[in-house]
């Protein structure tokens, strides 16, 4: 999978929690969101600075939660959990470990 392709898919698919998602799009869409932020949050700390309110990262990333939603339930049904696992990311430092180990994990067998 390329990184058009991964970017392509995770937005068409942005409103489909069915189905499963491969470690390369997942890990690729990660990388888009990052690349697009980084430089969307230095814009507003030079230019907008109002904290802790950055208003283009923020509007970029109320844009991006249902897609990132949407991937990441899609990778946990790659490993074969459900949905409710992303409440895992509520638990500090050893949930956000444990859920990222299940992205990095390769895809399961059908």
């Amino acid at each position: 999978m390329t990184f058009s392709i991964a970017i392509n898919l995770a937005f068409r698919r942005w409103s489909d929690f069915t189905g499963r998602s491969t470690r390369g799009e997942f890990w690729f869409f990660t990388l888009f969101q990052m690349i697009c932020a980084l430089p969307l949050f230095i814009l507003d700390a030079i230019l907008l600075s109002f904290p802790p309110f950055y208003p283009l990262t923020t509007i970029f990333w109320i844009i991006m939660l249902a897609p990132t939603l949407s991937i990441s339930v899609r990778r946990l049904h790659d490993q074969n959990k459900k949905w409710w696992w992303l409440l895992i990311w509520l638990i500090p430092i050893i949930g956000w470990a444990a859920i990222i180990k299940i992205y990095a994990n390769p895809t399961t067998a059908y």
